[in-house]
């Protein structure tokens, strides 16, 4: 009966090219040799054990099925980098974990994340799966309990998850560990996967990076190696950023890559491998540049090159006669030479919400230095005609000390006003990369101005001066820096936005990305003949 059904299993495997000729096959497999065969099937074919006993037909799919081929004829020492949303969890962890432990119930599986709760996903997927798939349940009961809540020795998301098994290891069946939030102490797997290594939250910095980097070398120590000699190892992800972790292991050589973009050519025009061309169309109009580049082409290094393009810029000579103004601060904490700059921009928004970098500053600045900045700029601009709102926001992280300051300031002085608190995103820390590629599609649309550079007065400051509102002029911005050095305010943008993410500086661009922080609105524009009272005849 083996050497029938292995020689079963090998004209399946060798005959079927497409997903439905699995299906066909694995109905003749299972009607020759009944449950024998079903067994069978959900040992060696990963394709069959996803749809069928996994319950999961939403996998029937030409690209699923051969992903699902060739994971399983070469699982170990992989960077499977795939689009998100392309079953790759679904296909490697999931499946991939519950057909390694009907091949071999002894394995010890540790599954990596960035953090602990992120593992924990994994996990409680699996752990729900063996206790409530009876199809599964009763087709391996020498390897799965009945009622596993009972009857395992390890049963829960915190210590994992253990099968029926022989030996006993200290280690559970299945555990789900956080690389950056706690290491496991003394623990070895035969079978380490990692999946989500890289979340948004492990791009923010370089930092970060480094942070999860080091973490990830670190786990090489909760490896076992098997009766080969070998510790094996799965890496499941997609990518966030050109120089996330995902990226340190790619320099680094040591393990081989399978890279599947959501296209037929991995370019935003291409044919999409799995999603409908509908979904694939829609990701495009919704997503910036950069996010399309690295979730979905998985070449964030193409989305940085391209997240601004120098035909997107838009500049005008003459500034809209309304707008909300929005004054936004970046602070940096030193004036000494090599820190940060402190940024400062003005941005102005029509009702059209259009986007104008009015005024601003951009460089290095002391407490007090940065006060009267921002108590400046709001003079200025609520006596700007024209203009109906200004508010103020400062980056909240680090500013605790700086707002102390400026309410004292505000109360020596009797002049009491808003700063709102700039968080990103709203409810912890954030990627500086992030922040800014929500600038791309309004640069894009060609809804963000900059001041023109014009010799003379041209015809449309002319027409704003005949008409008695020269404040309209919409020109460039000079500034000096704590040097007494002259620096051109648009220049600095353009400087960081031509080159970015490369630039060396990119505290202006990433200033302006705050207006989406502050909640802002356009202007009302109102039509100054409703205001005049109607005239009436005869009294009536």
């Amino acid at each position: 009966m083996i050497i029938r059904l292995d020689d079963a299993l090998r004209g399946f495997i060798q005959s079927a090219k497409t997903w439905q000729d699995a299906a066909d096959w694995a109905l003749r497999i299972r009607a020759v040799y009944g449950n024998d065969g079903v067994r069978w099937l959900g040992r060696n074919d990963r394709y069959f054990l996803l749809t069928v006993l996994l319950h999961r037909p939403d996998a029937h799919h030409q690209w699923l099925y051969e992903r699902c081929r060739e994971v399983e004829a070469d699982p170990d020492d992989y960077l499977d980098l795939w689009a998100r949303e392309h079953y790759k969890s679904t296909v490697i962890t999931f499946a991939g974990i519950i057909q390694e432990i009907i091949k071999n119930p002894e394995i010890t599986i540790g599954i990596f994340s960035h953090t602990k709760p992120v593992a924990r996903k994994f996990l409680i997927q699996i752990k729900t799966e063996l206790e409530t798939n009876r199809d599964l349940i009763e087709t391996y009961p020498d390897v799965f309990y009945s009622e596993p809540r009972k009857e395992a020795t390890k049963w829960s998301e915190e210590k994992g998850i253990a099968v029926r098994r022989k030996s006993n290891p200290k280690e559970a069946t299945v555990e789900a560990h956080g690389l950056v939030d706690g290491q496991p102490t003394g623990a070895h797997f035969l079978l380490r996967v990692y999946d989500d290594v890289v979340t948004r939250e492990s791009v923010g910095t370089p930092e970060q990076v480094q942070k999860t980097s080091s973490a990830w070398e670190m786990s090489d120590k909760v490896g076992a190696r098997g009766e080969d000699g070998k510790s094996r190892r799965w890496h499941i992800g997609t990518r966030y950023s050109y120089a996330d972790t995902y990226q340190a292991i790619i320099e680094k050589k040591v393990l081989k890559q399978r890279i599947y973009p959501a296209t037929h050519n991995g370019l935003p025009d291409g044919v999409p491998v799995f999603l409908p061309q509908a979904v694939w169309d829609e990701k495009k109009r919704t997503q910036g540049l950069a996010t399309l580049a690295a979730q979905m082409l998985q070449n964030p290094a193409a989305g940085a090159q391209a997240m601004f393009q120098k035909d997107w810029l838009r500049f005008a000579d003459v500034r809209p006669a309304t707008l909300n103004v929005y004054i936004l601060c970046d602070p940096a904490s030193s004036r000494k030479k090599g820190s940060d700059r402190t940024a400062i921009a003005v941005i102005g928004v029509d009702s059209a919400r259009n986007k104008y970098l009015l005024d601003g500053f951009h460089h290095r600045m002391s407490l007090s230095e940065r006060w009267l900045a921002l108590s400046g700029l709001r003079r200025v601009w609520l006596a700007m005609p024209g203009v109906q709102l200004v508010k103020v926001g400062y980056e909240r992280y680090g500013s605790t000390s700086d707002l102390e300051y400026f309410e004292e300031k505000m109360l020596r002085s009797k002049d009491i006003w808003e700063i709102t608190e700039l968080a990103w995103p709203r409810d912890g820390n954030g990627s500086k990369y992030d922040r800014i590629q929500r600038l791309e599609p309004d640069f894009r649309a060609g809804a963000f101005y900059l001041a023109a550079v014009v010799q003379g007065i041209t015809k449309n400051q002319q027409r704003v001066i005949d008409a008695g509102q020269k404040y309209r002029i919409f020109s460039p911005v000079k500034r000096a820096d704590e040097n007494r050095s002259t620096y051109a305010l648009n220049k600095t943008l353009l400087d960081e936005y031509l080159v970015y993410p490369f630039s060396v500086h990119d505290d202006l661009l990433d200033a302006c990305s705050r207006i989406y922080d502050i909640d802002y609105v356009p202007p009302i524009l109102i039509d100054e003949r409703t205001l005049e009272p109607e005239v009436f005849m005869d009294g009536v």
